[in-house]
């Protein structure tokens, strides 16, 4: 563990709050090692240590490789903020017989430079989240008595004391008091605090029909669908083909398979919605009381955009657009990253970019970069993998054909929003219509999803008020068969049996059964009345 100072003013521990911090793993490699050894060999945060003389590369470069990577599951990690290393965590398994549950203790080591700026409780936040995220029920921290810093550190990331002893080091024979601390991976009912999923019907290229006017009459015939239907917000597209692909891109082969032999810059130039439809759009929707979105790809799109929409959304394979995330960070507003054709690292990098700039709030969405989506490749269960791993909110963006399958399914398994693709009819010409979801496709699965969500109710099993009147008709407890007079022996199969009530007063549990065998009644109990406290003695 490292010493660290606690920052002395409001204004660094507001910061704090607002910093993204993220792990990587350490590497078995010598330069991973040479900056932890650096880090322990300061004198500050050699006084916190239990060995607190300094390391000699030749020995420590061994005990790095072979005591710090023992455990595959519990590997350890170097903290990042703000683009920076700034601090080294280790785990090991705990064992003690008072602490219930999969124990792990965890070990910081902070960057002497990043001392008092409150990166240690934020750093142990971020280290005990991961911990959480593996399945432990426990982390615990072991701390020298006179190392206040870290005492508080500890605190503040929500550890409690649990006690002091003196622990024994065991290579040295030194006896060093301590003190531990602990938290618990906390017990919540997710459902408990979601809130309604948030819809969004894709309009996408669907609004092109070939004119000005046409196009107009086709968007706003989009938005009334999507309005009836009960969606929350329907979302277009705005893009400039100079800006997506290089000029001699050629064919997309799915695209050829649908039949459009067109270069794929000759239709983003057809479908690129002029800048000038965006306010009429968005007054319409809000008429409508429908909010608007429109997906952009280039940051000319993005300040298009900004000022008609309270939510941004970040399209797949924009996902590595360094200039518009940032650009979108910095609005202060909402975003949505879809992540098709992504893997973990490129989220991770995105996520990390938009919080360095200054982005609060971002949602991911599962999703099969292919049009249509086959139901096999959607991957569904990646969501809680993707909410758990990441601490944000994920929904599902849905290619596949079927209105019902992949939203309901994701509703089911976490997610907090659901995208899909709608059309006025399948066979009017462009790229998205042939897979996009019908008006009346469109209003089922807008059914279907608020259905789910009260099918899905509290997390909580408890008796429910609909099911406390067959419980109490139903449910087996202890019932007298024949009449008992006071004084009688009570006998399981003579004089009580484990029966359902019906409309007669319930008895007790039959976990007392046996406790009640012999004993003698304490009041005349008419047959079929169920045995209460007090009744025998």
């Amino acid at each position: 563990m490292a010493g660290r100072k606690e920052p002395q003013g409001e204004d660094v521990s507001v910061h704090m709050k607002t910093m993204f911090i993220h792990l990587e793993s350490a590497k078995k490699c010598e330069s991973d090692a040479r900056l932890v050894m650096t880090w322990r060999n300061d004198p500050e945060t050699l006084k916190m240590f239990y060995h607190s003389q300094p390391k000699r590369w030749e020995s420590f470069y061994t005990e790095y490789c072979t005591e710090y990577f023992t455990n595959p599951d519990l590997l350890p990690v170097f903290a990042y903020a703000e683009g920076e290393t700034v601090g080294f965590l280790r785990f090991n398994a705990y064992e003690d017989a008072g602490i219930p549950g999969n124990v792990v203790d965890i070990d910081i080591n902070l960057r002497p430079s990043k001392r008092g700026q409150g990166l240690g409780t934020e750093v142990l936040k971020r280290g005990v989240s991961h911990l959480f995220d593996k399945g432990y029920d426990a982390v615990i921290a072991e701390v020298k008595q006179m190392n206040i810093a870290s005492i508080r550190a500890f605190e503040k990331a929500g550890f409690s004391y649990v006690d002091s002893m003196n622990k024994r080091i065991e290579d040295t024979g030194e006896t060093v008091p301590i003190f531990r601390f602990m938290v618990r991976r906390p017990q919540r009912h997710p459902a408990e605090e979601r809130k309604p999923v948030f819809i969004i019907a894709e309009a996408g290229s669907n609004w092109r029909c070939g004119t000005p006017a046409r196009d107009l009459r086709m968007a706003r015939a989009l938005i009334d669908v999507a309005a009836e239907a009960g969606a929350d917000a329907v979302k277009f597209q705005t893009y400039k083909a100079e800006t997506v692909y290089v000029p001699n891109a050629g064919d997309s082969d799915y695209l050829s398979e649908a039949g459009i032999k067109e270069s794929i810059t000759s239709i983003f130039q057809d479908l690129s919605m002029p800048y000038e439809l965006i306010p009429e759009l968005a007054e319409y929707c809000r008429k409508q009381h429908i909010q608007f979105l429109s997906t952009p790809f280039s940051v000319a799109d993005a300040k298009a955009v900004d000022p008609y929409v309270g939510i941004h959304k970040i399209a797949s394979y924009e996902i590595s657009h360094i200039r518009l995330i940032e650009f979108l960070a910095k609005t202060g507003k909402p975003v949505i990253l879809s992540t098709g054709g992504a893997t973990c690292d490129d989220i991770a990098w995105a996520l990390h970019h938009f919080h360095l700039h200054g982005g609060k709030d971002i949602s991911l969405m599962q999703c099969t970069a292919k049009y249509p989506a086959p139901l096999s490749t959607l991957n569904l269960q990646v969501i809680p993998d993707l909410m758990a791993r990441f601490k944000v909110p994920v929904g599902l963006s849905d290619h596949s054909r079927d209105p019902l399958t992949g939203p309901v399914g994701a509703v089911a398994l976490g997610a907090s929003i659901i995208e899909k693709h709608f059309t006025l009819h399948n066979r009017l010409p462009g790229p998205d219509h042939s897979f996009a979801l019908t008006p009346d496709e469109l209003k089922q699965m807008v059914r279907a999803i608020r259905q789910i969500e009260e099918a899905s109710g509290s997390g909580k099993k408890e008796v429910q008020a609909q099911e406390r009147e067959l419980r109490s008709f139903a449910q087996r407890s202890i019932q007298a068969i024949v009449n008992i007079r006071k004084g009688d022996e009570l006998r399981e199969g003579i004089s009580v049996d484990i029966l359902r009530p019906g409309k007669q007063k319930q008895g007790l549990h039959p976990r007392h059964i046996d406790a009640m065998e012999g004993k003698r009644a304490a009041r005349d109990i008419p047959l079929g009345d169920g045995i209460q406290e007090g009744d025998y003695e």
